[in-house]
């Protein structure tokens, strides 16, 4: 797969290295032009009864196919099996990854957020999301003794990253969409996020890229 820059390679090492402290269930290659598509996710609910919000984060690259056969792509795979491969492109100034032979199946890729119809609601200064994100953080920790089991842990988190966040009378967003745009590095410092609406979803779209985030449902 024939990334448009080194750059763009150090891109997706930075997004996957960042995904890997969130979630370690895979990472979703999309390509479709010449564009790839990288989702993660964030948190998504653990089973039934679960009141963890599902929020993924998407970051696009350009693709370069100028002496390679196109071809589109829908795969999630392991995430370690990216981040070891592009330390080595880095190193060797080559801007082709070859794609891991395994895939892995993964319960978060069974929602798709739409690809059209978004609309815009508000816009929001990053540091107040930045803000929101590190109050939750502090939270879930003081909120959990040394071992939890894994009830408390997913109630807690429930109470936290589900809470909605922004005026019913125009857009809300559940709080764990907030730790996504921060976690990953999407935001700047005294950059803004666009908040849009499509079909139960709400999109977070910062500098740095998208997050998608609906409220949790079973998967």
């Amino acid at each position: 797969m024939p990334f448009a820059s080194l750059n763009s390679v150090k891109d997706l090492q930075s997004f996957v290295t960042r995904a890997k402290t969130l979630d370690t269930t895979g990472v979703r290659f999309v390509v479709s032009g010449d564009v790839l598509a990288v989702s993660v996710s964030v948190m998504h609910p653990a089973g039934l009864g679960d009141g963890v919000p599902i929020v993924m984060g998407l970051r696009t690259f350009a693709l370069d196919f100028t002496g390679y056969e196109r071809f589109e792509l829908d795969s999630v795979f392991e995430m370690d099996a990216v981040t070891d491969r592009t330390p080595r492109m880095i190193s060797a100034g080559s801007t082709e990854f070859t794609l891991p032979p395994r895939e892995i199946s993964v319960n978060w890729t069974a929602l798709n957020a739409p690809r059209s119809g978004w609309e815009t609601a508000a816009i929001v200064e990053d540091a107040e999301i930045r803000e929101i994100a590190r109050d939750g953080i502090s939270r879930v920790g003081e909120g959990l003794p040394h071992n939890p089991g894994a009830p408390l842990l997913a109630q807690v988190r429930s109470a936290v990253w589900g809470e909605q966040i922004g005026d019913p009378a125009h857009v809300e967003f559940p709080a764990g969409a907030t730790l996504g745009a921060h976690s990953l590095g999407f935001l700047l410092p005294r950059g803004e996020t666009t908040v849009s609406t499509s079909g139960g979803w709400v999109r977070l779209t910062s500098a740095g890229g998208h997050v998608l985030a609906r409220p949790a449902v079973a998967l």
